[in-house]
Protein backbone atom coordinates (compact mmCIF):
# COMPACT_ATOMS: atom_id res chain seq x y z
CA UNK A 1 0.00 0.00 0.00
CA UNK A 2 0.93 3.65 -0.42
CA UNK A 3 0.30 5.08 3.05
CA UNK A 4 0.00 8.71 4.05
CA UNK A 5 0.88 9.27 7.69
CA UNK A 6 0.42 12.35 9.83
CA UNK A 7 2.38 12.38 13.08
CA UNK A 8 4.82 9.94 11.54
CA UNK A 9 7.94 11.52 13.01
CA UNK A 10 7.04 10.63 16.61
CA UNK A 11 7.95 7.47 18.52
CA UNK A 12 5.02 5.37 17.29
CA UNK A 13 5.04 6.74 13.76
CA UNK A 14 8.72 6.05 13.20
CA UNK A 15 8.36 2.47 14.46
CA UNK A 16 5.30 1.92 12.29
CA UNK A 17 7.00 3.26 9.15
CA UNK A 18 10.19 1.25 9.67
CA UNK A 19 8.31 -2.04 10.07
CA UNK A 20 5.75 -1.40 7.33
CA UNK A 21 8.45 -0.50 4.79
CA UNK A 22 10.12 -3.84 5.50
CA UNK A 23 6.80 -5.47 4.55
CA UNK A 24 6.59 -3.72 1.21
CA UNK A 25 4.53 -0.62 2.03
CA UNK A 26 5.47 2.86 0.81
CA UNK A 27 4.93 6.16 2.60
CA UNK A 28 4.15 9.81 2.19
CA UNK A 29 4.96 11.51 5.50
CA UNK A 30 3.25 14.79 6.46
CA UNK A 31 4.89 16.78 9.25
CA UNK A 32 5.32 20.28 10.63
CA UNK A 33 9.04 19.53 10.70
CA UNK A 34 11.19 20.87 7.87
CA UNK A 35 12.75 17.50 7.13
CA UNK A 36 12.58 13.83 8.05
CA UNK A 37 14.42 12.63 11.17
CA UNK A 38 17.66 10.76 10.53
CA UNK A 39 16.07 7.41 11.34
CA UNK A 40 13.70 7.81 8.37
CA UNK A 41 15.70 9.91 5.90
CA UNK A 42 17.73 6.91 4.70
CA UNK A 43 14.60 4.97 3.67
CA UNK A 44 14.09 5.23 -0.09
CA UNK A 45 10.33 4.52 -0.20
CA UNK A 46 9.34 7.71 1.63
CA UNK A 47 8.00 10.96 0.22
CA UNK A 48 8.02 13.96 2.57
CA UNK A 49 5.61 16.91 2.72
CA UNK A 50 6.25 19.68 5.22
CA UNK A 51 2.91 21.22 6.23
CA UNK A 52 0.55 21.80 9.13
CA UNK A 53 -2.49 20.36 7.38
CA UNK A 54 -2.09 18.77 3.94
CA UNK A 55 -4.00 20.04 0.96
CA UNK A 56 -6.34 17.63 -0.81
CA UNK A 57 -3.90 17.47 -3.71
CA UNK A 58 -1.23 16.20 -1.31
CA UNK A 59 -3.50 13.34 -0.29
CA UNK A 60 -4.25 12.01 -3.79
CA UNK A 61 -2.84 8.63 -4.78
CA UNK A 62 -2.86 7.10 -1.31
CA UNK A 63 -4.32 3.69 -0.47
CA UNK A 64 -4.39 4.39 3.26
CA UNK A 65 -4.16 7.44 5.51
CA UNK A 66 -3.12 7.23 9.17
CA UNK A 67 -3.55 10.15 11.58
CA UNK A 68 -1.47 10.09 14.78
CA UNK A 69 -1.46 13.85 15.43
CA UNK A 70 -2.07 15.14 18.95
CA UNK A 71 -0.35 17.29 21.58
CA UNK A 72 1.02 15.37 24.62
CA UNK A 73 -1.48 14.62 27.38
CA UNK A 74 0.64 12.87 30.02
CA UNK A 75 3.38 14.60 31.96
CA UNK A 76 2.03 18.13 31.47
CA UNK A 77 0.02 20.45 33.66
CA UNK A 78 -3.54 20.86 32.39
CA UNK A 79 -4.06 24.60 32.34
CA UNK A 80 -7.10 25.80 30.44
CA UNK A 81 -4.77 26.85 27.64
CA UNK A 82 -3.16 23.39 27.56
CA UNK A 83 -6.52 21.63 27.55
CA UNK A 84 -7.63 23.76 24.61
CA UNK A 85 -4.43 22.89 22.74
CA UNK A 86 -4.91 19.17 23.52
CA UNK A 87 -8.45 19.35 22.14
CA UNK A 88 -7.69 21.49 19.11
CA UNK A 89 -4.76 19.32 18.00
CA UNK A 90 -7.06 16.31 17.92
CA UNK A 91 -10.62 17.37 17.24
CA UNK A 92 -10.15 20.35 14.93
CA UNK A 93 -7.15 18.87 13.16
CA UNK A 94 -9.00 15.62 12.45
CA UNK A 95 -12.07 17.54 11.29
CA UNK A 96 -9.94 19.50 8.84
CA UNK A 97 -8.16 16.39 7.60
CA UNK A 98 -11.44 14.55 7.06
CA UNK A 99 -12.78 17.50 5.06
CA UNK A 100 -9.73 17.38 2.79
CA UNK A 101 -10.15 13.64 2.29
CA UNK A 102 -13.80 14.12 1.34
CA UNK A 103 -12.67 16.38 -1.50
CA UNK A 104 -10.50 13.69 -3.08
CA UNK A 105 -11.31 12.30 -6.51
CA UNK A 106 -9.73 9.01 -5.46
CA UNK A 107 -10.14 8.60 -1.69
CA UNK A 108 -8.12 6.05 0.28
CA UNK A 109 -9.47 2.58 0.90
CA UNK A 110 -8.84 2.82 4.64
CA UNK A 111 -8.44 5.60 7.19
CA UNK A 112 -6.83 4.94 10.58
CA UNK A 113 -7.25 7.50 13.33
CA UNK A 114 -5.60 7.58 16.72
CA UNK A 115 -7.74 7.48 19.85
CA UNK A 116 -7.08 6.27 23.40
CA UNK A 117 -8.37 3.99 26.13
CA UNK A 118 -9.13 7.20 27.99
CA UNK A 119 -12.41 6.88 26.05
CA UNK A 120 -13.72 4.71 28.89
CA UNK A 121 -13.03 7.20 31.67
CA UNK A 122 -10.77 6.94 34.71
CA UNK A 123 -11.12 4.56 37.65
CA UNK A 124 -8.57 4.18 40.44
CA UNK A 125 -9.69 0.72 41.52
CA UNK A 126 -10.12 -2.70 39.94
CA UNK A 127 -13.31 -3.18 37.97
CA UNK A 128 -14.46 -5.45 35.14
CA UNK A 129 -12.22 -4.74 32.18
CA UNK A 130 -13.52 -2.42 29.50
CA UNK A 131 -14.07 -3.78 25.99
CA UNK A 132 -14.83 -1.92 22.78
CA UNK A 133 -18.55 -2.23 23.53
CA UNK A 134 -18.23 -0.44 26.90
CA UNK A 135 -19.78 3.06 27.08
CA UNK A 136 -17.60 6.18 27.23
CA UNK A 137 -16.76 7.90 30.48
CA UNK A 138 -17.72 11.46 31.36
CA UNK A 139 -14.39 13.09 32.27
CA UNK A 140 -12.24 15.39 30.12
CA UNK A 141 -10.25 12.65 28.38
CA UNK A 142 -13.29 10.50 27.72
CA UNK A 143 -15.26 13.31 26.15
CA UNK A 144 -12.17 14.34 24.18
CA UNK A 145 -11.92 10.83 22.72
CA UNK A 146 -15.63 10.75 21.89
CA UNK A 147 -15.44 14.02 19.95
CA UNK A 148 -12.15 12.99 18.36
CA UNK A 149 -13.64 9.76 17.04
CA UNK A 150 -16.83 11.52 15.94
CA UNK A 151 -14.84 13.58 13.44
CA UNK A 152 -14.19 10.44 11.39
CA UNK A 153 -17.86 9.55 10.91
CA UNK A 154 -18.27 11.31 7.52
CA UNK A 155 -15.63 9.03 6.01
CA UNK A 156 -17.24 5.86 7.34
CA UNK A 157 -20.63 7.09 6.09
CA UNK A 158 -19.10 7.58 2.64
CA UNK A 159 -17.86 4.00 2.50
CA UNK A 160 -14.23 4.50 3.52
CA UNK A 161 -13.16 1.76 5.89
CA UNK A 162 -12.39 3.59 9.13
CA UNK A 163 -10.38 2.20 12.05
CA UNK A 164 -10.17 3.86 15.47
CA UNK A 165 -7.02 2.94 17.40
CA UNK A 166 -7.91 3.15 21.10
CA UNK A 167 -4.38 2.96 22.38
CA UNK A 168 -3.13 2.20 25.88
CA UNK A 169 0.37 2.76 27.29
CA UNK A 170 2.79 1.95 24.48
CA UNK A 171 5.95 0.46 25.98
CA UNK A 172 9.28 1.52 24.51
CA UNK A 173 12.57 2.49 26.17
CA UNK A 174 12.95 5.23 23.55
CA UNK A 175 9.99 7.37 24.55
CA UNK A 176 6.62 7.55 26.24
CA UNK A 177 5.76 6.52 29.80
CA UNK A 178 8.33 3.74 30.14
CA UNK A 179 11.25 5.98 29.24
CA UNK A 180 10.20 8.38 32.02
CA UNK A 181 9.82 5.57 34.56
CA UNK A 182 13.25 4.00 34.05
CA UNK A 183 15.59 6.69 35.55
CA UNK A 184 14.12 6.67 39.10
CA UNK A 185 14.42 2.87 39.24
CA UNK A 186 18.00 2.96 37.95
CA UNK A 187 18.79 5.46 40.71
CA UNK A 188 17.25 3.13 43.30
CA UNK A 189 14.30 5.37 44.18
CA UNK A 190 11.61 3.82 41.98
CA UNK A 191 8.27 2.58 43.20
CA UNK A 192 4.51 2.68 42.80
CA UNK A 193 2.57 5.89 42.28
CA UNK A 194 -0.27 6.93 44.60
CA UNK A 195 -2.37 3.91 45.67
CA UNK A 196 -0.75 1.61 43.12
CA UNK A 197 -4.19 0.17 42.40
CA UNK A 198 -4.77 2.17 39.22
CA UNK A 199 -5.01 0.11 36.07
CA UNK A 200 -2.26 0.16 33.46
CA UNK A 201 -3.43 -1.12 30.09
CA UNK A 202 -0.17 -1.53 28.20
CA UNK A 203 1.10 -2.80 24.86
CA UNK A 204 4.61 -3.56 23.59
CA UNK A 205 5.47 -1.20 20.74
CA UNK A 206 6.08 -4.15 18.40
CA UNK A 207 2.56 -5.42 19.05
CA UNK A 208 1.15 -1.95 18.50
CA UNK A 209 2.83 -1.75 15.11
CA UNK A 210 1.98 -5.32 14.09
CA UNK A 211 -1.64 -5.01 15.23
CA UNK A 212 -2.08 -1.74 13.33
CA UNK A 213 -0.67 -3.25 10.14
CA UNK A 214 -2.91 -6.30 10.68
CA UNK A 215 -6.01 -4.10 10.93
CA UNK A 216 -4.97 -1.93 8.00
CA UNK A 217 -4.51 -4.98 5.78
CA UNK A 218 -7.65 -6.82 6.97
CA UNK A 219 -10.46 -5.76 4.65
CA UNK A 220 -13.16 -6.71 7.18
CA UNK A 221 -11.63 -4.65 10.00
CA UNK A 222 -13.44 -1.40 10.81
CA UNK A 223 -14.56 0.58 13.85
CA UNK A 224 -12.89 0.83 17.25
CA UNK A 225 -10.14 -1.51 18.46
CA UNK A 226 -8.40 -1.47 21.84
CA UNK A 227 -4.66 -1.62 21.22
CA UNK A 228 -3.62 -3.08 24.56
CA UNK A 229 -2.29 -6.39 25.85
CA UNK A 230 -4.91 -8.96 26.92
CA UNK A 231 -3.40 -8.73 30.43
CA UNK A 232 -3.73 -5.27 31.99
CA UNK A 233 -2.11 -4.81 35.39
CA UNK A 234 -2.01 -2.23 38.15
CA UNK A 235 0.68 0.33 38.83
CA UNK A 236 2.07 -1.51 41.88
CA UNK A 237 2.56 -4.73 39.90
CA UNK A 238 4.00 -2.84 36.93
CA UNK A 239 6.53 -1.17 39.25
CA UNK A 240 7.41 -4.53 40.78
CA UNK A 241 8.03 -6.12 37.37
CA UNK A 242 10.03 -3.12 36.13
CA UNK A 243 12.27 -3.22 39.21
CA UNK A 244 12.77 -6.95 38.72
CA UNK A 245 13.86 -6.60 35.09
CA UNK A 246 16.15 -3.66 35.90
CA UNK A 247 17.49 -5.50 38.98
CA UNK A 248 16.78 -2.48 41.17
CA UNK A 249 14.82 -2.02 44.42
CA UNK A 250 11.11 -1.22 44.49
CA UNK A 251 10.92 0.46 47.88
CA UNK A 252 9.60 3.96 47.44
CA UNK A 253 6.10 5.24 46.81
CA UNK A 254 5.21 8.54 45.17
CA UNK A 255 2.24 10.06 47.05
CA UNK A 256 -0.70 11.33 45.06
CA UNK A 257 -0.39 14.84 46.49
CA UNK A 258 3.11 15.15 44.95
CA UNK A 259 1.76 14.26 41.49
CA UNK A 260 -1.17 16.61 42.04
CA UNK A 261 1.21 19.43 42.91
CA UNK A 262 3.17 18.86 39.71
CA UNK A 263 0.40 18.35 37.18
CA UNK A 264 -2.85 19.57 38.74
CA UNK A 265 -5.85 18.08 36.96
CA UNK A 266 -3.47 16.32 34.59
CA UNK A 267 -2.33 14.10 37.47
CA UNK A 268 -5.27 11.75 36.80
CA UNK A 269 -3.33 10.28 33.87
CA UNK A 270 -0.94 8.60 36.34
CA UNK A 271 -2.91 8.45 39.62
CA UNK A 272 -5.96 6.86 38.01
CA UNK A 273 -6.31 4.51 35.08
CA UNK A 274 -8.46 1.79 33.63
CA UNK A 275 -8.37 -1.94 32.94
CA UNK A 276 -8.96 -2.52 29.22
CA UNK A 277 -8.82 -5.67 27.08
CA UNK A 278 -8.53 -6.03 23.25
CA UNK A 279 -11.66 -8.09 22.65
CA UNK A 280 -12.23 -7.10 19.01
CA UNK A 281 -8.53 -7.27 18.14
CA UNK A 282 -8.37 -10.87 19.35
CA UNK A 283 -11.58 -11.70 17.50
CA UNK A 284 -9.96 -10.33 14.32
CA UNK A 285 -7.34 -13.06 14.53
CA UNK A 286 -4.41 -11.02 15.78
CA UNK A 287 -1.87 -13.00 17.81
CA UNK A 288 0.17 -11.05 20.35
CA UNK A 289 3.94 -11.43 20.57
CA UNK A 290 3.93 -10.13 24.15
CA UNK A 291 0.95 -10.88 26.37
CA UNK A 292 2.99 -11.13 29.57
CA UNK A 293 4.36 -7.94 31.13
CA UNK A 294 7.60 -9.48 32.36
CA UNK A 295 8.32 -10.86 28.88
CA UNK A 296 7.59 -7.46 27.31
CA UNK A 297 9.81 -5.53 29.74
CA UNK A 298 12.60 -8.10 29.43
CA UNK A 299 12.52 -7.85 25.65
CA UNK A 300 12.61 -4.04 25.75
CA UNK A 301 15.16 -3.51 28.49
CA UNK A 302 17.55 -6.43 28.82
CA UNK A 303 19.04 -5.81 25.38
CA UNK A 304 19.55 -2.11 26.05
Amino acid sequence: MKIGILGGTGLIGKSFITTAVERGHRFRVFSRQKSLPKSLSSISDIEFVSCILPQSSDLEGLDAIMNLVGEPIAGVRWTEERKKLISTSRIEFTRGLVARIQDLKHPPKVFLNASAVGYYGMSENLHPSFTESSPPGDDFLAQLCVEWENQTKPLAQNGIRTILLRTGIVLSPNGGALEKMIPPFLMGVGGAIASGNQGMSWIHILDFVDATIHLMESEKASGAYNLVSPNPTNNAEFSKQLAKVLKRPNLFKVPSFAIQALFGEGSVVVTKGQYVVPERLLQSGYEFQFQNLNDALSNLLEKN
